[in-house]
């Protein structure tokens, strides 16, 4: 705590504007803004599982900030989901991502923080949304994941921003629910333990509620505390057209993460172009609790991932475009998930994420996507973007979920967004996993999903 307090105090002395004279008119000219939701998900499984689920929600966010007095800011934002169809007696016919651990809906004050500006440089202490390769809000149903801790941006340098970030806490979202993991505690032969940290969960994930980062990763029996995340970027953009980030993300006695992202964005003769490449590296830090924790009698794992990738969009003014995309995981037989991409706190793959396949991050895997959309505004008038996108996952032996098994899962996914009005939008998604597993051509499955959302802006 009294460091903090030396932060903000060497903030003070900087000097900042002054947006309201009183506190009381910091509040009396806060801003009220937030989201109404509602989505609809239907899925139907083939193969080793026949049935259908179904989930229909309401919900949203409602966000209130001050203006600044002096430089300071509070702020709050209350998450809701809701569920509106009846829950089957059938407990495979629900499908829970929309809502809470107990398949119900839950609300959740996901932020509350104060917040510091002084020229350029920002201060958020709290509840708060970030978004980082390793750390990110997830918001792939209702609700995102939020963290607790503290958070400092910089732009003082030209054309060079900066990150700082400490995080104690995750409040993870409902999307989690997709891969239950028995009392949430982690067992290194359970597929569904492994599953949650490929997928970006972990084994100790508490749906709406705030949990600390070693209890996510390390599961409800864990008994170690440990520091948290720290993580710090560099973002520069002084090459007209070309961007450059690193990032470092160090959570504390389990791992560090380093990855780094060059892109480039600009216009060949009439081809709206863009372009980016990657290169993620993982490795066990500390006490290296989670390696410890994967001992199944042969001593500790190591953390030992490796990722890169590239991507090419090319798109007409008339509204046509293509999307490329490659991603390779190589194996690292014996350590932690086979070479796979761990991960409790969100952040999906910075290049390929499948709407039903989220393979990318498996171990021994090479994945591939091929797009085309379509913007219809350009000659039309109406504001509708239709996607089409073909994955393929080529999946090895040693891929951290079915280590053993090799399998290749191909999917295709259709995306429509149709923006009614400037704060009123409606989305209808499908997609189409073949074969999500194989183990062996004897235990497979496969299913269909379709979604429906809406979302109104106030």
């Amino acid at each position: 705590m009294k460091k903090r307090s030396l932060i903000l105090a060497a903030l003070l002395i900087t000097g900042v504007s002054v947006s309201a004279d009183t506190i009381e008119e910091a509040f009396a000219k806060g801003k009220v803004q937030g989201e109404l939701k509602s989505f609809y998900i239907n899925r139907s499984y083939d193969g080793v599982a026949t049935q259908t689920r179904d989930g229909l929600s309401v919900g949203g966010h409602l966000n209130y900030n001050t203006a600044k007095y002096y430089g300071f800011d509070v702020g709050a934002t209350f998450y809701t989901t809701n569920k509106v169809d009846e829950k089957s007696s059938t407990a495979n016919e629900n499908d829970n991502t929309l809502f809470g651990a107990d398949g119900g809906g839950y609300t959740v004050l996901g932020e509350a923080y104060i917040g510091y500006t002084a020229a350029k440089t920002t201060v958020q202490f709290g509840r708060l949304s970030i978004n980082t390769p390793f750390a990110a809000p997830n918001n792939f149903r209702m609700l995102p994941n939020t963290f607790e801790g503290l958070v400092v941006k910089n732009s003082d340098v030209t054309d060079t921003k900066f990150e700082l970030g400490h995080i104690t806490k995750i409040q993870t979202n409902g999307f989690a629910n997709s891969v239950p993991v028995t009392n949430g505690v982690l067992d290194p032969n359970s597929s569904m333990t492994r599953l949650s940290l490929l997928y970006g969960f972990g084994p100790g994930y508490k749906v709406g509620e705030f949990a600390n980062i070693a209890d996510v990763y390390l599961g409800s029996t864990n008994t170690k505390s440990t520091a948290g995340m720290t993580y710090i970027n560099a973002k520069y953009t002084g090459l007209k057209g070309f961007t450059f980030s690193i990032w470092d993300q160090y959570i504390h006695d389990i791992m560090n993460i380093v990855v780094a992202k060059a892109s480039y964005k600009g216009k060949l003769s009439d081809v709206n172009t863009f372009a980016s490449v990657f290169y993620t590296k993982q490795d066990s830090v500390g006490d290296n609790l989670l390696g410890k924790a994967f001992d199944t009698g042969s001593g500790a794992k190591d953390v030992d991932s490796t990722q890169y990738g590239a991507m090419l969009k090319a798109s007409l003014d008339n509204g046509l475009g293509i999307d490329l995309r490659y991603v390779n995981t190589p194996a690292s037989a014996g350590s932690v998930l086979d070479g796979g991409i761990v991960n409790a706190l969100g952040g999906a793959n910075p290049f390929i994420i499948s709407q039903g396949a989220l393979h990318a991050n498996f171990g021994d895997t090479a994945s591939y996507m091929a797009g085309v959309d379509y913007q219809f505004k350009p000659l039309t008038g109406i504001d509708l973007l239709a996607m089409v996108k073909y994955f393929e996952y080529d999946i090895g032996e040693y891929n951290g979920y079915q280590s053993g098994y090799s399998w290749k899962t191909k999917e295709v996914d259709l995306d429509f967004i149709y923006k009614v009005t400037k704060n009123f939008k409606l989305r209808a998604r499908a997609n189409f996993p073949r074969d999500w597993f194989d183990l062996g051509g004897t235990t497979q499955l496969s299913f269909d999903e379709y979604r429906l959302i809406a979302y109104y802006k106030f």
